[in-house]
């Protein structure tokens, strides 16, 4: 499994990087010690960087959640400009004489892909939240039932991701986007369809 989540984050090159520079900024922004800052590794910690455990609960929150936050954004909206061009207005050239392939719409797909690949914290920082939302005596009832869903997202994430899926899951949510997009502005379905 090591290789495919290795070959799956060099192949999204961009989204790793992403993602390890907005682990590091949540980093320096809640003062947590870094032990390694490199964000291309060829191991498990390949697009995260290595960091002190963290002890306090806002503190994993934030860690875990505004790289997802972050890489989430930039993904939709390259991912909507490169799928709608590509997969529902037919944009594969750059005119309708030429054969010379269309890459900026190539280019915004991947990327946005490459950021939806790239969302989730490491397992560990996924655990330590967990422990810290859900460990014994650490929080009130009202704060694990608001946590509940962002917390399942993420740590559910972290180990798809962790396996390599979660380039399968942006490949075909990026097919479903303009069905998606299509359903929320009916301008986009009505420009197509008439």
């Amino acid at each position: 499994m090591k290789i495919v989540y290795l070959a799956v984050k060099y192949i999204t090159v961009v989204g790793t990087f992403l993602q390890g520079f907005f682990e590091h900024l949540s980093c320096r922004m809640y003062d947590v010690l870094i032990e390694d800052g490199r964000y291309l590794r060829a191991n498990e910690m390949c697009g995260h960087i290595e960091h002190e455990l963290i002890k306090k609960r806002g503190t994993a929150f934030g860690v875990c959640f505004f790289p997802f936050l972050f890489n989430l954004l930039i993904g939709l909206i390259l991912t909507a400009v490169g799928s709608v061009n590509i997969f529902y207005l037919g944009e594969f050239f750059m005119s309708a004489d030429s054969k010379v392939p269309n890459f900026p719409n190539f280019l915004f797909l991947w990327v946005g892909i490459s950021c939806l690949t790239n969302l989730f914290p490491q397992i560990e920082d996924a655990l330590t939240l967990k422990e810290q939302i859900y460990g014994k005596g650490k929080s009130n009832l009202f704060v694990k039932i608001i946590a509940a869903p962002i917390f399942a997202v993420l740590y559910v994430g972290s180990y798809l991701q962790s396996v390599g899926l979660t380039l399968v899951t942006s490949v075909v949510f990026s097919l479903f986007m303009p069905s998606i997009l299509g359903t929320f502005i009916p301008q986009l379905y009505n420009t197509v369809a008439g």
